[in-house]
């Protein structure tokens, strides 16, 4: 009866070897994601420090001002370019998550078919012992009526 769950405890064993591996996918790109989040905030800092620093300056060129709003349009175009990049992180980041949350729900069911297996294969054991020490006493009792005779 053992069989059972030696058989279904490998099983339980893997799935829960995929399912950690896939909490770790999940986990890195988590940890990605907010990376790239970090990195738009630094880029937003940057242009406002930039945007600040300019406007306290004194009088410029035109040259100075064409060079200054290319910049910003250099800066705008990498904030939306790493908005993007946080979006697709952020896909990629669910699409892992349900996967990894598919994989902990089949460990979870695995882990209670087990347990039910082994419940069952405890109370199967249980049931030949009570039945051997049955058996045992009612010898005994044949026995000593035996012998009272």
């Amino acid at each position: 009866m053992k069989i059972r769950s030696k058989k279904l405890d490998r099983i339980v064993a893997l799935a829960h070897s995929e399912e950690r591996s896939w909490a770790e996918r999940a986990g890195k790109s988590r940890m990605q994601l907010e990376e790239q989040v970090a990195r738009l905030g630094e880029l937003n800092a940057f242009r406002a420090e930039y945007q600040m620093k300019s406007r306290q300056g004194g009088r410029f060129s035109s040259a100075h001002v064409k060079d200054y709003q290319q910049f910003l349009q250099r800066l705008d175009a990498a904030v939306c370019s790493q908005q993007q990049i946080i979006r697709d992180s952020e896909q990629a980041y669910e699409v892992l998550r349900r996967q990894w949350m598919a994989k902990r729900q089949r460990l979870e069911s695995l882990e209670r078919v087990l347990e039910k297996y082994r419940d069952n294969e405890a109370a199967f054991v249980e049931r030949l012992e009570q039945k051997a020490l049955d058996e045992l006493k009612n010898k005994g009792d044949q026995f000593s009526a035996a012998h009272d005779d």
